[in-house]
């Protein structure tokens, strides 16, 4: 019979020999894991990706940092486009509009000879607006071609500059600067929380000097008597023609913000209209509405380059995206240039005082000589 010695050091060998065995599993259960993750980032590697999972006791920091970055800033759609082939390729269609509505109108005289009283009368009415308003469509692709010269000059000038990324753009802070004038100095300053991605354009078209030796191609002005109306100066188009603009453009960012002047119409689709104030700047575009009836889509995120400054308070629909504003002294200045009076576009009836020219360009050409960011 064994001695209780003897049975102890039994029992110490027994419990060593487990010790080693558990050691050993461990061992191999480490080197099996190993081997599983180093599959797996092999496995990631080769397919172009990685995934990240952040760990230790400052992870909540970094993914607070990550989503802090996320809301200061946005990403904007810049579409591309060629304003000097799009012009050239409009000017048919538009031809073509004006031949098939001189057409309906021909068809409406017509139409008159079966009418009597107060029903021709109005058609009558109606027949004069349609045509004074194809006449002034006319008027305006005779400017356009007029202005070919200047328009294909822009494939080089637009060389010159390249379309933002869009990417992280910021979506809050101001930039300031001076847009100097023939007339002399406005300061500005851009806010980007009011629209990023147009400020985002200027700021860029800014850097490229893009608007430097550039004329102010439109006026605008109300009745003597309106109480309402569009008083601004339009700038940004380097060719002065009214549809030149860099080879891109930005995305639509209404000013919800503005003081409502009328409310939107829910039958027709219409916006309402808006007060864009005295001082403001604001991006020119081209969009137009859908029509139901005529089955037109619309067209929207026309924005680019041309801007207005408004010198009085304005009514407009709220679809032209707020960048901005000018200092005091600037707009000062803004209404001395205004003051000198609207000359009408060529081609265009002259002034009566029956019917001042309220829609035109200045009386005396304005250029910017440059404009440029505070460094």
């Amino acid at each position: 019979m064994p001695s209780n010695e003897e049975r102890r050091q039994a029992a110490r060998e027994k419990l060593a020999k487990q010790n080693e065995r558990r050691e050993a599993d461990a061992r191999k259960r480490k080197i099996k894991a190993g081997a599983i993750a180093g599959v797996v980032v092999v496995a990631l590697v080769a397919a172009g990706c990685y995934i990240w999972l952040p760990q230790g006791p400052r992870a909540p920091l970094r993914v607070a940092a990550e989503n802090k970055f996320k809301s200061e800033h946005v990403t904007c759609d810049f579409q591309d486009r060629d304003p000097v082939a799009d012009t050239h390729k409009n000017l048919p269609a538009q031809k073509q509009q004006i031949a098939a509505r001189r057409t309906q109108v021909t068809d409406a005289q017509k139409q008159l000879a079966t009418m009597t009283g107060d029903q021709k009368t109005a058609g009558e009415a109606q027949i004069k607006a349609f045509s004074e308003q194809t006449d002034k469509l006319e008027r305006q692709i005779a400017r356009t071609e007029k202005a070919l010269p200047a328009i294909d000059k822009l494939t080089e000038r637009n060389k010159t500059v390249s379309k933002p990324s869009g990417k992280d753009v910021p979506n809050s802070g101001t930039l300031t600067g001076t847009l100097t004038t023939n007339s002399g100095p406005i300061g500005f300053e851009l806010d980007r929380s009011k629209a990023p991605c147009n400020v985002e354009t200027f700021a860029t078209l800014i850097a490229a000097k893009y608007f430097d030796n550039t004329p102010c191609i439109r006026e605008t002005g109300g009745a003597p008597t309106a109480a309402s109306g569009l008083y601004v100066l339009q700038c940004g188009d380097p060719s002065g023609s009214g549809v030149g603009g860099p080879g891109w453009t930005s995305p639509d960012e209404n000013p919800a913000f503005l003081k409502a002047a009328s409310p939107a119409n829910p039958m027709t689709g219409g916006s309402g209209t808006s007060i864009y104030p005295a001082g403001t700047i604001a991006v020119a575009n081209a969009n137009q509405q859908a029509d139901p009836q005529s089955g037109s889509a619309g067209v929207s995120n026309t924005g680019a380059s041309q801007f207005f400054l408004v010198y009085k308070d304005s009514t407009l629909p709220p679809n032209y995206a707020v960048i901005g504003k000018i200092d005091d002294a600037g707009l000062t200045l803004l209404k001395q240039i205004a003051a000198k009076g609207i000359a009408p576009n060529d081609g265009e009836p002259a002034a009566t005082p029956a019917a001042p020219v309220t829609d035109g360009k200045p009386k005396e050409p304005v250029t910017i000589t440059s404009m440029a960011l505070a460094s």
